[in-house]
């Protein structure tokens, strides 16, 4: 995916710095407010952030973060899914807790493109 040289500068920011709002991308590269949260939409269209609404402030944080949080998850459900088979759970219960897994292979398959 080719990134515009602003989009890799706002994606520099946010890896050193954490989640930023449009305010602070407006500051931290002397660009209007407008201009900051259109590179920050446009970069979520693309994949690259994802965004936290807090309070009336936007955040905008690398889908990268993401990635991590789902394996952990997926870790953690697997962890689970070795001990229902050792329950000896219905066929029923069990075929919804493999469709939890399966959905966060599929997201992790997505995200990590």
């Amino acid at each position: 995916m080719e990134l515009t040289e602003r989009e890799q500068q706002i994606l520099n920011l946010i890896e050193k710095e954490g989640p930023v709002s449009p305010t602070d991308v407006a500051k931290r590269f002397e660009i209007s407010q407008p201009g900051a949260s259109q590179a920050l939409q446009r970069m979520m269209r693309k994949g690259l952030l994802a965004k936290e609404n807090v309070g009336k402030r936007a955040y905008y944080r690398h889908i990268k973060e993401d990635v991590t949080y789902l394996y952990s998850a997926y870790n953690a459900l697997s962890q689970v899914w070795a001990y229902l088979m050792a329950l000896g759970l219905s066929g029923e219960k069990l075929a919804k807790a493999r469709r939890a897994r399966d959905t966060l292979e599929e997201l992790l398959a997505e995200k990590a493109k």
